[in-house]
C-alpha cells in the first residue's frame, strides 16, 4: 500500500484515541474516507451506544463517499448490537474500497465484514498499520480474547529489590514524584487491586488523589478469607468509590455480612489449588464480567506473584528508588521458576526517571493471539 494509504491510516488511528477512555467495553474506532486523493469525511467512535467511526465518517462524506476509499482501524461490523451493522451502510454509500487496520478480534464474528464487503464486490485490504491498532485496543483484545481485564502490574522497590526493610516497614521507598504517577495511573484505569496483606499492613485508600480524577477507580481486594477489617480506610472510604473484595465460596459469613451491609461488594471465587488464594484467572473474569475492563495491581509480592504465575500481566511498572536495606521482603515471591532456563522473558519498554527514582516498563514476550483467520 502507498505512502497516502499510510498517512489515511495514521489519521484514523489519531481520530480513535480521541475517545481513550470513553467507549468501554466498545474498542476506540476511526475512520476516514478519501477520495481522488482528499478527504471528504472523517469519524470516530465517541462512547458506547453512539454511531461507529464509520458511519460518522460517512454522514460527513455524504454523497463524496461514493467511489471513494474508506480506512478504518477495525474491521467493519457485520451483525446488529447498539446499532446497525457498518456494513450496511458501506454498501449503501457507494463506497469502492476498504482499508483495515485489523480484524475484529471477536472470534465469534472476525472475517465476517470483510467477506461480506468483498461479497458485494467491494475492495477489502487487511494489516495497514495493524500493530500500532493493537497497541491502541490493547484493553479491548485482553477483555475479548482472555476474557479478563488489562492487568498493569505496579510494583515499588529498592534499588536491591526489596519491598519492606527487615522489620516490615515500606513507607516510602519512592519519592513524591513516583507517588504523584500512581496516582495519575489509578485515575486512568477502571480498578485498583491489592492483596489482604497489603490492607492490613499498610491501610490504603488505593484512591486517585490529586491529579483531576473525573470519577475514582473501584477498589479490588484479593481477600480469600475476609480478613479485611470494617474499620480500614479502604472501607470507611467506599462512598468515594466501589470496594469490591474477592473471596473463596463460604468464606466467614459474619465478617462477609459486616462488609456487605459497610457497603462492600463480595464476589465468590474457587480456590487456588489447595493454597489459600482464589484463582487468579477466574477471578478477573470475575471483574471483567462486572465491567472492570483494565487494572493497576499494587501488590504485595504474593499477588503480584500469582498474577505473574498464572501470566495475565500485560504491562509491568517496577518503580525503583536508590536505597539499600540488605534484608527485608523481595520484590516478587515464588512464580514456580526453579532454573535461568526458566525465568519469564519480557520486553523491555522504557526507563525514564521520576525526581530520584527510575521507572522501569516492560511487557511479556507473548505469542500473539488472533481472534480469527
Amino acid at each position: 500500500m502507498s505512502a497516502a494509504d499510510r498517512g489515511a491510516m495514521l489519521r484514523a488511528l489519531g481520530l480513535a484515541a480521541k475517545a481513550r477512555g470513553r467507549t468501554r467495553p466498545n474498542p476506540m474506532v476511526g475512520a476516514v474516507v478519501v477520495r481522488d486523493g482528499v478527504t471528504v469525511g472523517e469519524g470516530y467512535h465517541r462512547r458506547a451506544g453512539s454511531s461507529h467511526a464509520e458511519v460518522e465518517a460517512l454522514r460527513a462524506a455524504g454523497y463524496l463517499a461514493a467511489g471513494a476509499t474508506l480506512y478504518v482501524t477495525l474491521e467493519p461490523c457485520n451483525h446488529h448490537g447498539r446499532t446497525p451493522p457498518c456494513a450496511d451502510a458501506i454498501l449503501a454509500a457507494g463506497v469502492r474500497r476498504v482499508v483495515v487496520a485489523m480484524r475484529d478480534p471477536n472470534p465469534d464474528v472476525t472475517g465476517r465484514g470483510a467477506e461480506r464487503l468483498r461479497a458485494e464486490g467491494v475492495e477489502v485490504e487487511v494489516g495497514l498499520c495493524e500493530d500500532d491498532a493493537r497497541a491502541l485496543n490493547r484493553v479491548f483484545l485482553a477483555n475479548v480474547l482472555e476474557r479478563r481485564p488489562f492487568v498493569h502490574l505496579k510494583m515499588a522497590a529498592t534499588l536491591d529489590g526489596r519491598i519492606t526493610a527487615s522489620d516490615g516497614s515500606s513507607r516510602w521507598i519512592t519519592g513524591l514524584e513516583a507517588r504523584h504517577e500512581v496516582h495519575r495511573l489509578r485515575a486512568g484505569v477502571d480498578a485498583v487491586c491489592a492483596g489482604v496483606g497489603t490492607v492490613l499492613e499498610d491501610n490504603p485508600e488505593l484512591t486517585a488523589r490529586d491529579v483531576g480524577a473525573r470519577k475514582q477507580p473501584a477498589r479490588v481486594v484479593f481477600d480469600s478469607t475476609l480478613r479485611t477489617p470494617v474499620t480500614s480506610r479502604l472501607v470507611e472510604t467506599v462512598a468515594a468509590g466501589p470496594v469490591i473484595a474477592i473471596a473463596r465460596p463460604g468464606a466467614h459469613d459474619g465478617r462477609r455480612a459486616a462488609l456487605e451491609q459497610a457497603g462492600v461488594a463480595v464476589l465468590e471465587v474457587p480456590g487456588e489449588g489447595s493454597g489459600r488464594g482464589v484463582a487468579i484467572r477466574e477471578a478477573l473474569a470475575a471483574l471483567v464480567a462486572r465491567g472492570v475492563c483494565e487494572v493497576l495491581v499494587e501488590g504485595g509480592a504474593t499477588l503480584a506473584a500469582s498474577l505473574v504465575a498464572s501470566d495475565v500481566v500485560d504491562r509491568y511498572l517496577v518503580m525503583v528508588a536508590p536505597k539499600l536495606v540488605g534484608g527485608g521482603t523481595p520484590l516478587l515471591g515464588d512464580i514456580g521458576v526453579t532454573s535461568m532456563s526458566e525465568a519469564r522473558e519480557l520486553r523491555l519498554v522504557a526507563v525514564r526517571r521520576l525526581g530520584e527514582d527510575f521507572v522501569v516498563e516492560a511487557e511479556p514476550r507473548r505469542t500473539r493471539r488472533e481472534g480469527g483467520a
